[in-house]
């Protein structure tokens, strides 16, 4: 349950970087869904909402013929207090002003939700109908699933029952036969 405490936050309307994963140049089917990720969570630059700045990014991995999506904030270290902020203004001053050249500011990324994992199970040329340009293969619905459990469960009453009927018939043909010196001591 540690793993489920997000501490991030973003601004409201910020914008998205989006990082894709390698796989998503290599397989074809995740071309398509890459440039469908790109329309849904892609701000359009200039929208009237949208801030100006980027502060969070989320990314897209491809593991297990899952796509896995996670969202982080990009937090930038800052100065604790007045001599740090002077000593960080005094090594810009000094150096560079390319942000590389920074040594007493670090850039993180927190984890702060929602994150979740996608199955492409198929996908249309059209919006809900078309032809299949996609057919994942390895996927089984939990209809069908919960059918072979249901099954699984009716054949063991059945194999039940059957072995209590065997048992009762093979007493039936078990004959015992009679002792002489069965009544002697009655």
């Amino acid at each position: 349950m540690d793993e489920l405490r997000l501490t991030g936050n973003c601004m409201r309307g910020s914008r998205p970087v989006l990082n894709f994963d390698e796989s998503f140049e290599s397989v074809p089917h995740l071309r398509l869904l890459k440039e469908l990720f790109i329309d849904v969570f892609g701000t359009p630059r200039g929208h009237p909402k949208s801030k100006p700045f980027v502060d969070r990014i989320m990314g897209f991995y491809y593991a297990d013929k899952k796509i896995w999506v996670r969202n982080y904030q990009i937090i930038d270290q800052q100065a604790q207090n007045a001599k740090d902020a002077h000593a960080i203004k005094k090594q810009q001053e000094g150096a560079n002003s390319a942000p590389d050249s920074i040594k007493g500011l670090e850039t993180n990324l927190v984890e702060i939700g929602p994150r979740f994992v996608m199955t492409p199970i198929r996908i249309f040329a059209g919006s809900f109908g078309g032809q299949t340009l996609y057919l994942n293969d390895d996927y089984v619905s939990p209809n069908t699933v919960r059918a072979a459990h249901k099954s699984n469960k009716g054949n063991a009453y059945e194999s039940r029952k059957f072995a209590q009927a065997s048992r009762k018939d093979r007493g039936e043909r078990i004959v015992v036969p009679e002792d002489p010196l069965d009544d002697v001591f009655r």
